[in-house]
């Protein structure tokens, strides 16, 4: 998602004459942000002490992203030689109009092609969020839930089609909870037009919600050649007393329900989840609850973290950050050795198999790489005249927890 937002705002850019260049040569240091996390607000602080020695009368930061709604007449505060311009999200066009007077550029006459990423696009289906769960700042930084107009979206997706996008990434902090305003329907139907676009070759939507996902959305991705079967479905807690403590809406029961209908709709489908552990009032039965149903389940991919409190949060202000740090640790790495056991198992029952990779590029060693309907990288060896953007079939020769290396299949 923020991802998308650096490509609006460096579409604007490019329309008003400024070219991406390193920053030795720039004119202008602009920084997104995300505050989802502390760490991640950190290395914000840590950049913008970094662009001191960089930033002169001529030169100008700017911040925009989470952070400008948590932090933002803070920044100017702590940063006052630097003065960072404070760009609030999606507002860009002031921004650039304000840069095209102090640089004397020339306002463009149209936008660049949406698709100059490559082969792959992200487009913003809702921006925001109407969910409070406890430990998550999101709704405080980035709002309530605004949503796109169904028939932007599917001209948006066209658009970077036309230009050579392969893939359309649709993107939402909830994107099941997506609503046409003109009416037209929900997920489920937005996914249906957007992969009739002739030429589109993949579609993808994250991040889902157990409590809102529509099972006709289910139907709609195992009926289809272009939506990719993989499922991002954030569990946050395998025990329903810590999931009511962070107001997620559901039961386990409930979750378990969703991924057993998903699979027996598309038996290889590619399930990421998401899990918080250490959260306030965790105690360690809670904590095996999660790993069961770690082990029950077999994600392909599981992002974990520890849990850490955001000011302004319902967890941070109201619940007790009861588990120690090293007990916390001890977690994380615990469910982290099993989840490397589980995707081992999980990728090896590829090997010996023919997969379709749409190739993405070449990683640091030259080799070309892209990714499976379900999800899992993939490298290609031996891939001479192939170039991204292709649909190869590929032969799985060796697999690791996170990876797969093949052949092009004869």
């Amino acid at each position: 998602m923020n991802a998308a937002d650096s490509e609006s705002l460096a579409r604007r850019l490019l329309a008003a004459g400024y070219v991406e260049d390193s920053l030795e040569r720039a004119d202008v240091a602009i920084l997104n942000t995300c505050v989802v996390r502390q760490a991640s607000e950190d290395r914000v602080y840590s950049k913008l002490h970094e662009l001191k020695e960089w930033k002169t009368a001529e030169r100008t930061v700017a911040v925009t992203g989470c952070i400008v709604a948590k932090e933002g007449t803070e920044l100017r505060r702590r940063f006052p030689q630097l003065d960072p311009v404070v760009v609030p999200i999606g507002e860009y066009e002031d921004f650039v109009a304000g840069l095209e007077a102090r640089y004397d550029y020339s306002q463009g006459e149209a936008l660049p092609p949406a698709g100059r990423t490559g082969v792959s696009h992200y487009v913003r289906v809702i921006q925001g969020c109407d969910h409070n769960c406890t430990f998550c700042i999101v709704p405080r930084v980035r709002g309530r839930e605004r949503h796109i107009p169904m028939a932007a979206i599917v001209r948006e997706c066209s658009e970077a089609v036309d230009a050579g996008a392969k893939e359309v990434v649709l993107l939402g902090q909830n994107v099941d909870d997506y609503r046409d305003p003109d009416g037209s329907g929900g997920l489920a139907a937005l996914v249906s037009a957007v992969e009739e676009i002739p030429g589109l070759k993949r579609l993808r939507f994250m991040t889902s919600h157990p409590q809102d996902l529509e099972p006709e959305l289910l139907e709609v991705m195992a009926a289809s050649d272009v939506i990719c079967r993989e499922l991002q479905l954030p569990v946050q807690s395998g025990d329903d007393g810590i999931l009511k403590r962070m107001a997620r809406g559901y039961q386990t029961r409930h979750y378990r329900a969703i991924v057993e209908r998903a699979r027996s709709l598309m038996p290889d489908l590619g399930l990421v989840t998401d899990v918080i552990v250490g959260f306030p009032g965790e105690s360690e039965a809670a904590f095996m609850n999660t790993r069961a149903l770690l082990e029950e389940i077999e994600f392909d991919v599981v992002h974990l973290a520890m849990y850490s409190p955001r000011p302004g949060t319902v967890a941070a202000d109201r619940m007790q950050d009861d588990v120690p740090g090293s007990e916390k640790l001890r977690r994380l790495n615990d469910l982290l050795a099993l989840q490397r056991t589980i995707a081992s198992r999980k990728t090896a029952r590829w090997v010996g198999r023919d997969v379709q990779v749409l190739i993405e590029g070449h990683d640091e060693l030259g080799r070309l790489y892209g990714r499976i309907r379900q999800g899992k990288r993939a490298i290609v060896l031996k891939g001479s005249g192939i170039v991204p953007g292709q649909l190869v079939d590929v032969r799985v020769m060796h697999a690791t927890a996170g990876q797969l290396t093949g052949l092009p299949a004869a």
